[in-house]
């Protein structure tokens, strides 16, 4: 990593690239999300005694294109093509 104007600059090769399955195009990870959300409802009848409760989890990856646009991606449809100039196998192999 290299000083360059006011930010850094990070040789091509480090990053970790993606591919969004349903599409085949390729991103860049910036990181992933993590959030928990719940809800209640009040019940018609008996208001906040028995309330309507949901909850539930969210997973997320945040990831740019090439033109630097940014965007979040469900994990189930990427899936990891290259980390550091290398396939995955080659980092872990």
């Amino acid at each position: 990593m290299t000083r360059a104007g006011h930010g850094f600059h990070y040789d091509s090769d480090m990053a970790t690239i993606i591919e969004h399955r349903p599409t085949g195009r390729r991103y860049i990870l910036l990181g992933a999300g993590y959030g928990v959300w719940a809800s209640s409802r009040p019940n018609r009848v008996l208001g906040d005694l028995f309330a309507h409760d949901r909850s539930g989890e969210n997973h997320m990856l945040y990831v740019c294109d090439a033109d630097g646009d940014v965007f979040w991606l469900h994990p189930n449809e990427a899936r990891v093509v290259e980390v550091d100039g290398r396939a995955p196998g080659g980092v872990l192999g």
